[in-house]
Parts: structure tokens; C-alpha cells; sequence
């Protein structure tokens, strides 16, 4: 069987924690990598830059990489190939360095290559997309406003919706990254002084039809899984809708997905996964929910431990004057490197679990930066 240094390829970009993010983006969006080793003097690696999280953050060209990286994370050279399968899907990363034992970058692995192998090797099993695919799948209008698809998303942990028409048919798919891109465009147009054609404003309040991507690329409902993994990769996505005969969206599926089948027939390596229960009344909150908690440990496991996590919600029973309870969340986070404990109150749950989870994930990054100060010092001191 593989291992990760025979599915690894070279890196399209090393980062350096001193350049600037102004010339890095766009070498991010020209090779198409969401996810860039950042490296000491000696190709050690020491942080991880996201794509995605510089948009979020909607940092300035002159920040530093530094500033924004995440934590290091990676797998070993030797690291066989089923333990490669379930480090993408405990992560849910899209790409991972590759290191030696000395951590040095000799690699990077993409979950697109992976998948290309797999289905050239025939390691998907014989069934249907339907068995594979995250269901129900979240929607918006064609008339609601960008906005709120973005607040749905974040709410709900995902990172595209299904956009239906008037009678329920799939009209088109709207991701995150197209919105966050577009806002991040805008905010650097107006920091520069430069005109720009539209603002953040109209940019949010315009309907989600002026900026869908369509028609979308959809995958047949009975589809084999390998067959839509090809849909996939065709289009250089990384998920697309499962639709009906009379093209209602029945779920999405994911490159994500595929590999999770792929880990559940081996009935092995499962990563860790939250299952909320008796929190939600909805059975869509439900699943909102647990794709947030489980988005968020997928994160933390890249960089440390997670030996135990709970999470408790009460419900309060005075109302406001619109009839709605506030919620009081407590999430309590056991790891390697310590316990972790936050709370937050609020009146819409998801959102509230969010902010227990960010809180969570702000105490988690300052243990893990003092701990990396400390491991670099002492090395420069062996040295």
C-alpha cells in the first residue's frame, strides 16, 4: 500500500513567515491552493496559511504571513496510505503537507490527487451517491440576499448552499469563498482609495440569483460514487448537489464524503465525531449544529489531541416580546495539552454555539503559540 511521500506532490508554493500578503494571495488563487506550508530558514514547518482564513479575516496586503498562519499541521513521509484517508476526513482538510522526521516540507498532498487515485485504483465501494451524500440538503431562495446566505453557511458550518426556485427545483449554488472573496475584493479597493463599482452593502443586500453559479453542476440521484467523484473532479469542484429526477435537491455531496465511505468500510480509523442530541427540536438545527461542532474539532485535531469533549445547552424559560428563549451554552474541550472551558449566551442557538466554539478555538491558538515560542526557543538553544 502507498504512502503519503508516494502521493505527495511538490509544494506550488513555500511560504516565508515575513512575506506579505499581498504578494502571496495572488499566487494562492493562480495555482489554485487553498492551503500553503509556511517554513523557517531551514524548510521546518512552522505554521499553515489558509486561503480561506485570509479572506475571512479580511486582512490588509502589507500584513504578515506570521500573523495570520494557523498552527502546523502534516503528516509524516511514511505515513501509509488508509492513515493519509483519515487524516483528510478528521481534518477535513482539501490539502496537507507532507514532512520528514526532521519536519522539514518534502511535500504536499491535495485531496483532489487522492481521490483521483482511489477511483483509478477502484477503492470506492459499489454503491450509490444517495448512501454517501449529507442530507437534507440546506437551501435559499433565488430571492434572498447574499447576506443571509452568508449567515446561513457560517450559522450552519457549511460551505455551499443548494439555491432553488420558486417551485423547488435546483436553479444554482452559491459557496463561501465566492462571498468572502467578493467582500474581500471591496474592503481592499476602499482601504487603497480606489473607486469601486459597488459597496459592501449592495454587494450583501443583492439577491443570491445575481451571483449563483449557474446552471450548477448537479450529480444524478442512483449516481455510482466513483462516477460522481469524476463529476467532481472534471469540474474542479469540491461538491456538488445530489438531485431528483425533477431536479429537487435530495443532498450534496463531497469529495469529503467519498473518503468517509471509503473509512467506514474498513471499519477502522474513525475520526472523532460529535453526535448532539436533545439539543435541537428541528431535526435541520440538529444537523446545522453538528456540522459546526464537528467542523471545529476537525480543526482543533489538526494541531492537538482531543481526548474528550461535551457540551451542554439549557434552554431558559422567560421569553422576550418577540417569543423567543435565550440559550445558554457551555462547552467543556479535554486535550493533550490541557482543558479548555467557555460559555455563551444568546438567543438563536447555532449562533450560540458558534461563539462557545470561537472562544474555544482563541484559548486553543494562544496555549499552542506559547507552547511553539517555547519549542523554537529551546532549539535554537540546542543548536
Amino acid at each position: 500500500m502507498s504512502t503519503a511521500i508516494d502521493l505527495a506532490i511538490e509544494p506550488p508554493i513555500i511560504l516565508r513567515p515575513t512575506m506579505r500578503i499581498g504578494e502571496v494571495l495572488p499566487k494562492m488563487k493562480e495555482h489554485r491552493v487553498v492551503t500553503a506550508p509556511v517554513v523557517d530558514d531551514r524548510n521546518v514547518l512552522i505554521g499553515v496559511l489558509s486561503y480561506r482564513n485570509i479572506l475571512m479575516r479580511g486582512v490588509g496586503r502589507d500584513t504578515k504571513v506570521q500573523t495570520v498562519m494557523e498552527p502546523p499541521f502534516s503528516v509524516n513521509e511514511n505515513t501509509e496510505f488508509n492513515r493519509v484517508v483519515a487524516a483528510f476526513v478528521s481534518w477535513r482538510a482539501r490539502e496537507i503537507p507532507v514532512t520528514n522526521t526532521h519536519n522539514v516540507v518534502t511535500g504536499l498532498i491535495s485531496r483532489n490527487n487522492l481521490l483521483a487515485y482511489m477511483n483509478k485504483n477502484g477503492l470506492f465501494p459499489a454503491s450509490p451517491v444517495d448512501s454517501a451524500m449529507s442530507k437534507p440538503a440546506i437551501t435559499i431562495e433565488e430571492s434572498e440576499s447574499i447576506a443571509r446566505a452568508r449567515w446561513l453557511m457560517l450559522k450552519s458550518g457549511i460551505s455551499r448552499l443548494v439555491v432553488i426556485d420558486k417551485s423547488g427545483r435546483i436553479s444554482g449554488v452559491i459557496t463561501l469563498s465566492d462571498i468572502v472573496e467578493r467582500l474581500y475584493t471591496i474592503r481592499l479597493s476602499r482601504r487603497r482609495g480606489y473607486e469601486w463599482i459597488q459597496s459592501e452593502e449592495s454587494f450583501l443586500a443583492a439577491p443570491v440569483a445575481d451571483y449563483m453559479t449557474s446552471p450548477p453542476i448537479t450529480i444524478s440521484t442512483g449516481s455510482s460514487i466513483d462516477k460522481a467523484v469524476n463529476i467532481l473532479l472534471e469540474n474542479r469542484i469540491s461538491g456538488a448537489p445530489v438531485a431528483s429526477a425533477d431536479d429537487k435537491p435530495l443532498g450534496v455531496f463531497s469529495g469529503l464524503d467519498a473518503l468517509k465511505l471509503y473509512l467506514d468500510q474498513l471499519k477502522v480509523l474513525t475520526p472523532v465525531e460529535a453526535k448532539i442530541a436533545d439539543v435541537a427540536k428541528e431535526d435541520v438545527t440538529k444537523l446545522q449544529i453538528e456540522k459546526l461542532v464537528n467542523n471545529y474539532l476537525s480543526k482543533f485535531s489538526r494541531y492537538i489531541n482531543v481526548i474528550d469533549f461535551k457540551m451542554s445547552v439549557r434552554e431558559e424559560t422567560k421569553t422576550d416580546k418577540e417569543g423567543r428563549r435565550r440559550y445558554n451554552v457551555r462547552v467543556k474541550m479535554v486535550t493533550n495539552i490541557g482543558a479548555l472551558t467557555s460559555q455563551s449566551v444568546c438567543w438563536d442557538l447555532p449562533t450560540c454555539v458558534r461563539e462557545a466554539l470561537e472562544i474555544i478555538e482563541r484559548r486553543l491558538r494562544k496555549q499552542i503559540e506559547k507552547a511553539e515560542t517555547i519549542k523554537r526557543r529551546e532549539s535554537k538553544e540546542t543548536d
